[in-house]
């Protein structure tokens, strides 16, 4: 689906010879509108703009893109009510899920659907929890972080993260380069198989002590983690603002154990312009996760 994204962001700026006036009109952030064209780019093989002084000028290779693909998609955006951003044909209300812990995540990368007409009912929910009201048509769409087999429902993996180990700053000098911290408080996730253990096992070769806290989600892990309760282990999505300002600090471990995070809608309603929309959000907002773990 987020081909089309790129392909509307790469006509927007081809008619406007601006990227600044192409965000604008499609209600976007000059960086994912440079990062769409960029990615668009990659994909193609070569370049579909020189930059100037003053603005854009288009390759001959980004004149003959327009010309094969505007036609076609001035149709389609026609048919769905997207172009430049009108969204009459979207307005409605999408129903979402999301795994607990993710919640903000979701949000900001779903924060543009109001420039379409489109209001968000977002509820939290154990996976298998959502793929029942998936099937149940009581929620749209599902951010899951797990693929749970079923007939009536499409999966697309959305994201992938590494688990870290991280704490508040005031432990540093607790954290070795090789060896499992000493004389920090553990914080662990509720549910049948605990994030902490698995990790502690792949790191040091050891079971962990008991945790002096278990919370609710990885968000709430993230939080105390902030406050200094102790040290635990956050997917990197969601702690990377956090590392890059110097509220945590990561130790280094040999353990790679990956989060995925999947997108899941009926088959059914695959083809539902509002849906379509809310999957290209989050998959284009998930590119910009994929760079930060890739730093």
């Amino acid at each position: 689906m987020s081909h089309l994204l790129y392909l509307r962001t790469f006509l927007s700026v081809y008619r406007h010879s601006s990227i600044s006036r192409a965000a604008e009109k499609l209600h976007l952030t000059q960086p994912a509108v440079s990062r769409h064209i960029k990615v668009l780019e990659g994909r193609l093989g070569y370049r579909l703009f020189e930059r100037l002084p003053r603005g854009l000028l288009s390759t001959p290779a980004g004149n003959e893109l327009e010309r094969r693909i505007a036609s076609h998609l001035d149709a389609l955006e026609q048919i769905v009510g997207l172009s430049d951003g009108k969204g009459e044909a979207l307005a409605g209300v999408v129903r979402a899920g999301t795994s607990s812990g993710f919640s903000r995540l979701v949000l900001s990368a779903l924060s543009s659907l109001p420039n379409y007409g489109v209001r968000l009912d977002l509820r939290t929910a154990p996976p298998p929890a959502l793929l029942a009201a998936l099937v149940d048509n009581d929620i749209d769409l599902a951010v899951t972080l797990a693929r749970i087999p079923h007939r009536a429902i499409e999966y697309d993996q959305l994201h992938e993260s590494p688990l870290l180990l991280v704490c508040a700053p005031r432990w540093r000098d607790r954290l070795t380069r090789t060896a499992a911290p000493r004389g920090i408080p553990l914080i662990d996730l509720q549910g049948p198989a605990p994030a902490l253990a698995g990790y502690w096992r792949a790191a040091f070769g050891e079971a962990p002590a008991a945790p002096s806290a278990i919370v609710p989600d990885y968000q709430a892990a993230l939080d105390a983690t902030v406050e200094g309760v102790g040290i635990s282990v956050i997917p990197e999505c969601l702690c990377f603002d956090h590392l890059q300002t110097g509220r945590v600090i990561s130790q280094p471990t040999r353990a790679r154990i990956p989060v995925p995070l999947y997108t899941a809608y009926s088959k059914a309603a695959r083809e539902n312009a509002r849906l379509r929309t809310c999957h290209s959000l989050l998959t284009e907002a998930a590119g910009g996760w994929l760079t930060r773990s890739t730093r």
